[in-house]
């Protein structure tokens, strides 16, 4: 009986009341997309989104065949491009476009259908990221030990993204060579990869893994980061080569992505037994995410 009592206490004190009077509102539209300029395409941005059509909770949950959808972009207020055709009842995937963008730019993109709300977001393209700095690599018993560091910008409020890469190759790479990722997974020893994201804030994938920080705990500081990873060396003659790639990234996508991360993990929250996790959005009459980023890499090396 004491054992049910608590229990009971349990779910008394964490009852949670919740409004649902949005439940039978307009669909909306979900944006989660970037736009990144670098240092192998200076003066274009890279813009990739998903583009979905959400049905409203308590309405019809499909859509008409002829329903479209059109995706506008603009670049500090002039219009850029419209994409018109975009088919919601069947529409999921990727807009993948390249415009002419430089650091400072603000983008905006709207997403318009009849029957739903327009969707905006806006985004700032970003400076330039710092330098990669005593960038290392050593090989040893197939676990790979990376070091690097990074100097803050102190006058700004700046998030930062890293991609780790590899090549085979027989001699040094090109500079426009960008390779492939692979995962961290910092010292477990067991070969795969763990929750923890080690010195990084956040980590996601979007086709890729991504790796990022905040800035909030060296702001105009310099920062080293050691990290490692396992590695399987090649078959053949070819030698693996390694870089890392730095994105100073909008905060906005990491608050995305740890908002993100913190609702898949908050398996209690849905139960009561933890507090609620609310999403995170930058998009206006919608949900996800419109980042900007800028990117350099550091030069290719052989491990030690």
């Amino acid at each position: 009986m004491i054992a049910l009592g608590l229990s009971l206490s349990v779910f008394t004190a964490c009852e949670v009341e919740f409004d649902f009077k949005e439940l039978d509102g307009d669909p909306l539209f979900l944006l989660d997309g970037s736009i990144v300029t670098g240092s192998h395409d200076r003066g274009n941005g890279s813009l990739q989104m998903y583009l979905y059509a959400v049905p409203s909770a308590a309405g019809n949950r499909d859509f008409p065949e002829d329903a479209r959808c059109t995706l506008n972009v603009y670049r500090n207020g002039e219009l850029m491009d419209t994409k018109s055709e975009i088919t919601i009842q069947t529409f999921y995937g990727l807009i993948a476009e390249h415009y002419p963008v430089e650091p400072g730019d603000e983008i905006l993109v709207t997403a318009e259908s009849g029957g739903f709300p327009t969707a905006s977001a806006r985004t700032v393209i970003p400076q330039s990221p710092p330098v990669l700095e005593d960038v290392s690599f050593s090989l040893k018993d197939g676990i790979l030990n990376i070091g690097f560091a990074i100097e803050d910008d102190a006058s700004s409020e700046d998030a930062y993204s890293f991609r780790f890469r590899t090549v085979t190759w027989n001699t040094l790479p090109e500079d426009d060579v960008t390779g492939y990722t692979f995962s961290l997974t910092y010292g477990s020893g067991d070969g795969y990869p763990i929750a923890d994201t080690g010195p990084f804030d956040v980590c996601w994938k979007d086709g890729e893994t991504y790796y990022g920080i905040f800035d909030d705990s060296f702001n105009g500081m310099r920062k080293e980061f050691k990290v490692t990873a396992p590695f399987e060396m090649p078959s053949g003659n070819d030698d693996p080569y390694f870089r890392i790639e730095i994105q100073r990234i909008s905060p906005e996508r990491l608050r995305y992505e740890t908002a993100c991360a913190d609702k898949g993990h908050n398996i209690l929250g849905f139960i009561g037994l933890a507090p609620v996790t609310f999403a995170y959005t930058n998009v206006d009459n919608g949900a996800g995410c419109f980042s900007g980023g800028n990117s350099a890499y550091s030069d290719w090396q052989l491990a030690e």
